[in-house]
């Protein structure tokens, strides 16, 4: 099965270094990117992805607010939250609004592509401590 990923960060240079690397797998197709959450949402609506990488900290629409697009409009896709953000509070959010993990953006090449594979077959994935409490409504399988 060919894992189809959608890349949505601002800097162009990340998206473009990401989609070199995960060409490199087989089993993967970088289907389109965007540089906003807008055009993200719309991308990812004409193109259908298993698994979108998604920036939390965009300028115009936030990654939370293009999380809530994404869940919303493509439910059958993977979000994977891929940021150099590690505050608690703003990856549990995105966890309770339908993330499927997250990744800090140091992570090496061999994590990124476990991530969404793992992602794609529906499982949670998380780089660093898992954020928030039990209490908080947040399960890890």
């Amino acid at each position: 099965m060919t894992i189809r990923i959608v890349l949505i960060d601002d800097h162009a240079l990340f998206r473009s270094g990401v989609r070199l690397l995960l060409q490199r797998q087989p089993d993967f197709d970088v289907v389109a990117e965007a540089a906003d959450g807008i055009e993200g949402v719309k991308r990812a609506k004409a193109f259908q992805p298993n698994v979108i990488l998604l920036d939390l900290n965009m300028p115009g629409l936030s990654g939370l607010e293009t999380l809530k697009l994404l869940v919303q409009d493509v439910p059958d896709a993977a979000v994977l939250i891929l940021t150099v953000s590690e505050e608690a509070d703003e990856l549990a959010q995105a966890l309770r609004d339908g993330a499927r993990g997250f990744l800090i953006k140091n992570i090496d090449a061999t994590t990124l592509v476990a991530a969404i594979r793992q992602a794609a077959g529906g499982k949670f994935f998380h780089t660093g401590e898992a954020p928030g409490e039990p209490d908080k409504g947040i399960s890890w399988q």
